[in-house]
């Protein structure tokens, strides 16, 4: 099945992977700000997917397994879930790892000014050896992994001229205070992305420690 977006229409898609038994999810949401497009899973998620696996994937511990990506219209109505399962190695190659609240942060800043237009994204599996005194070593290829995932990020998904492309999907930042705290959500808490900083300092996911859930 095909599925298809028009302008305007925001799609939430999720890489969920797996961390020491833990369940791991990044939550982004994307908004069709060209002037539609046929096929959402090839031009969307599909690019997402290779975006992480080519830059993240190989850095990350054998520890963490990436195993689906789940999407979804989100805005301004509610669509069915899909599920793509990704090919090719889903599990990382290195060895010991932090503990697995232990993540990397790539900050979101937008159009929005405030608290309300910043994002974040905590990324899992940070490998031992590629940290210094709590931050991640800038020297060490993990670093260099991260910075080469927020620069596939903004190559694909943030347009400062929106509009111009045909099949242009732009990240967006959702503020569940302005925009409602349930799906579908409304199209006043979304604003589009327009920088995205990955940050040296290790964040801590305090969800993912064994026995708390994501």
């Amino acid at each position: 099945m095909t599925v298809a977006a028009a302008t305007g229409e925001v799609f939430q898609v999720k890489l969920v992977g797996t961390i020491e038994a833990q369940q791991c999810i990044n939550t982004y949401y994307f908004k069709m700000t060209g002037s539609g497009d046929a096929d959402v899973l090839t031009h969307l998620v599909l690019v997402l997917l290779q975006c992480f696996i080519d830059n993240m994937m190989p850095l990350l511990p054998s520890t963490y397994t990436l195993e689906k990506a789940q999407w979804r219209l989100i805005s301004p109505t509610l669509g069915p879930e899909f599920e793509s399962i990704p090919t090719g190695s889903t599990t990382g190659p290195k060895g010991a790892a932090l503990p697995s609240y232990c993540s990397a942060l790539i900050s979101l800043h937008s159009t929005r000014p405030g608290k309300s237009g910043r994002g974040r994204l905590f990324i899992a599996g940070i490998p031992e050896d590629q940290t210094t005194n709590s931050n991640l070593s800038p020297t060490e290829d993990y670093w260099a992994a991260l910075l080469a995932f927020a620069l596939c990020l903004v190559t694909n998904f943030v347009h400062p001229d929106e509009g111009v492309g045909a099949e242009e999907w732009s990240m967006q930042v959702y503020s569940r205070k302005i925009g409602g705290a349930t799906p579908p959500y409304g199209a006043s808490g979304f604003a589009s992305v327009v920088e995205i900083a990955p940050q040296r300092l290790i964040a801590t996911t305090r969800s993912r420690k064994i026995g708390r859930g994501i």
